[in-house]
């Protein structure tokens, strides 16, 4: 068998949450295949399989967090299932000969059972220690199916319930009804008979019926909680903050792959008004707690909240801007996407800063214990909002790149981003970054240093612009950058002569194609 773990899918992972499973239980699976997609602190990532086989269990349920290196799933072959799971009657206790009739043992959790054959024959229905008739299976199906053993909840549904439920054996067995002379064994002190403990139905007893009217009385005592048929629609997460709000999930419309019900979905939920009840207020304390109360973090909001905080508190910043003429750079991408080739100002931008970056190393490192690590490549984040915040995937090697290439290189990460199908080693690496957010309008902004790099270039709208040339007004289009960069590692003066050295790249954009 082989034990899939939650793997390291980023630099700075350290759980991972499961968004939902490709594969079910049973399934063949192959070498390659998707097993999942997996919500990391960057992006959801796919988890892909390691071997082939067939997938025998899933530890870790869509919705839950696993730590890395938790073991989430099983593959292994289809026999290596049937050894794992136990033969029936391995599984029934040993039991007594009906002829011995001892005294049942003390129980606290199920009654000892007897094999079928060792029940009396008598035709009249057993009684139960109340005085009641005991429900007898109609003649021809097997004793199991009256008392209820057909359906045995899931674990997960028992703990959610109210602790631990009783499980007979597989194999059909019956319980053999006290005689006149048997005496039942005392219950502890403190203890419950069978069927008899709090918010406890008796184990095994009663038919679909019973089950049923057992099911809605959990429903009235744990909103929030689905149908057993219905209850993958929502994660145990997502149960549990339903729980939290008073919803009824039966009642909100999923989102979510296949009609999942997300986190998501229960804030933006309303109850519709009951017909007949518009005159009644709409439970003002509920409704309140959700409006008021706080809103989870996403995985990625997480992150991105620990990694400015951590950057701001560590890394000192300053920041340079200065003005920079783009018409020449604007004509020469006009040109490009004439010819085929569709160019962004941001890929210029990113072609320019691989260039002026080998002039100017100390931008291009890391400051480390002992003193500077220059790096040899040119690794170039270019961030990327996405609905709950942003990413910052690496174009590598800019250095050996072409203006083409790192629009290519570029297009897709973008597309990927977006997507959430970034791999590990498309969001690590970085030595350089480069935000925009001139399609906004923004002129001009501050950007924070991601840790472990040296700075981050801050790009603004390009405009229409009044300058003097040569003596003479004249418009222009005029693009602002502003440099934040660390002062352990760059001085100001180190900082302003970077851009210098971009301008001159990006004013003479013929300097981008050599």
């Amino acid at each position: 068998m082989n034990e899939i773990v939650m793997p390291k899918l980023s630099d700075t992972m350290t759980e991972g949450r499961i968004v939902s499973w490709k594969k079910r239980v049973g399934e063949a699976v192959r070498r390659g295949d998707v097993l999942a997609e997996v919500e990391t602190d960057k992006a959801n990532m796919e988890l892909e399989a390691f071997a082939s086989g067939v997938l025998l269990e899933i530890r870790v349920q869509s919705g839950e967090l696993a730590q890395v290196g938790t073991v989430i799933a099983v593959i292994g072959k289809a026999e290596e299932k049937a050894a794992q799971a136990a033969p029936p009657e391995a599984a029934a206790p040993k039991a007594e000969p009906a002829a011995a009739a001892p005294e049942p043992e003390a129980v606290t959790a199920a009654p000892k059972a007897e094999p079928a054959a060792a029940a009396p024959k008598s035709e009249a229905a057993p009684k139960t220690e109340a005085g009641e008739p005991a429900a007898v299976p109609p003649k021809g199906e097997p004793a199991a199916a009256a008392k209820g053993a057909g359906r045995e909840p899931p674990l997960e549904e028992a703990m959610e319930l109210g602790g631990f439920q009783a499980r007979e054996p597989a194999a059909a067995t019956e319980e053999k009804p006290p005689t006149t002379e048997e005496k039942p064994a005392a219950t502890p002190p403190g203890t419950a008979p069978p069927g008899e403990r709090q918010g406890e139905a008796a184990p095994h007893e009663g038919g679909a019926a019973e089950r049923e009217a057992a099911g809605g009385a959990e429903a009235e005592r744990f909103p929030g909680q689905l149908p057993t048929e219905s209850r993958e629609r929502a994660a145990p997460v997502v149960r549990r903050r339903a729980r939290e709000l008073g919803i009824d999930l039966g009642q909100v419309k999923g989102s979510g792959p296949e009609g999942r019900i997300l986190l998501q979905d229960l804030e933006s939920y309303h109850p519709e008004p009951v017909p007949g009840e518009s005159g009644r207020p709409a439970a003002p304390v509920v409704k309140g707690a959700a409006e008021t109360g706080p809103k989870p973090l996403s995985r990625l909001r997480a992150a991105i909240a620990k990694t400015v905080t951590e950057s701001w508190n560590s890394i000192p910043h300053f920041s340079v801007t200065m003005d920079i003429l783009m018409d020449d750079a604007e004509a020469l991408r006009r040109q490009l996407k004439q010819s085929g080739m569709p160019v962004t100002l941001n890929d210029v931008v990113v072609k320019g800063v691989s260039r002026a970056l080998q002039a100017f190393p100390q931008l291009n490192a890391s400051f480390v214990a002992g003193g500077i690590q220059l790096h040899s490549e040119i690794n170039i984040g270019i961030a990327v909002g996405v609905p709950d915040g942003v990413l910052m995937p690496v174009v590598s090697g800019c250095q050996h790149l072409s203006l083409l290439e790192i629009s290519q290189a570029g297009r897709g990460l973008v597309e990927r981003a977006r997507a959430g199908s970034l791999t590990e080693q498309e969001m690590s690496g970085g030595t350089f970054s480069v935000s925009n957010l001139g399609m906004y309008g923004v002129s001009e902004f501050n950007a924070i240093i991601y840790p472990s790099q040296a700075a981050v270039l801050a790009v603004g709208a390009v405009v229409d612009a009044a300058v003097v040339r040569a003596g003479v007004p004249a418009g222009a289009k005029l693009m602002k950058v502003t440099l934040s960069a660390d002062h352990r590692l760059a001085d100001g003066a180190y900082a302003a002569a970077f851009l210098v050295e971009l301008k001159g790249i990006l004013e003479n954009p013929v300097r981008l194609l050599l």
